[in-house]
């Protein structure tokens, strides 16, 4: 039986923030945060980022953490939050996408097999409103970039206008909607998380920063 609660699909960053602020304001009662975890390394798929950090952001922000556990290589995400999804019965998902569609796509799918609603919050969202908003809100940290686009200054530091001008210059997606880069939300409205730093790494096509829960 459906519970009459919510989930969002977490990543920890400012459009995953927006979008649960967003969905909030609309009435749904969000309760559980899922966010895909690469099982071995127990780090974030997308930015890196440890899942003890993310849980600590988590139960700040008052949610029930669910990891999504699975690997890149197998491509079993989709299969294991199925059965996440079919065992906590949720009414309705939240999620943070703005442009992806195959992505959206992907979510409907495999909501509508188990007659979950699909919220889009921020789908097509005015790139400078959206900003704008965020801004407002919150804080975001970059926590990652992808090496080709943003040069190294802008990793581990707040999301703000140097770096906006920079995207915008090189007609690169302001929202990072393409992978420019990733945030993470340390400080916002409904919370303020103390982390240290470590040291950064590569991954693929991007260098992040490691963080960890003081």
């Amino acid at each position: 039986m459906a519970s009459g609660l919510s989930f969002i699909l977490w990543s920890g960053g400012k459009d995953s923030y927006l979008s649960y602020r967003k969905a909030i304001s609309r009435g749904l009662v969000v309760k559980y945060a899922l966010s895909y975890v690469e099982e071995r390394s127990r780090r974030l798929i997308g930015c890196y980022l440890r899942e003890s950090v993310i849980r600590e952001q988590v139960k700040r922000l008052g949610l029930e953490f669910i990891p999504v556990y699975g690997s890149k290589r197998k491509g079993d995400f989709g299969k294991k939050l199925l059965e996440i999804l079919s065992r906590i019965s949720p009414v309705s998902g939240v999620f943070g996408d703005i442009y992806q569609l195959e992505h959206r796509m992907f979510i409907e799918r495999i909501c509508s097999e188990l007659g979950i609603r699909a919220v889009f919050p921020l789908w097509y969202m005015d790139e400078e409103l959206l900003l704008r908003e965020v801004l407002e809100l919150s804080k975001p940290f970059v926590v990652c970039r992808r090496v080709r686009k943003l040069p190294t200054k802008f990793l581990g530091v707040y999301l703000g206008a140097e770096l906006l001008e920079f995207l915008h210059s090189r007609g690169y997606s302001k929202s990072g909607e393409n992978g420019e880069y990733q945030t993470f939300v340390m400080e916002c409205k409904d919370f303020k998380l103390d982390l240290s730093f470590g040291k950064r790494f590569r991954r693929s096509y991007y260098e992040c920063i490691d963080m960890e829960v003081k």
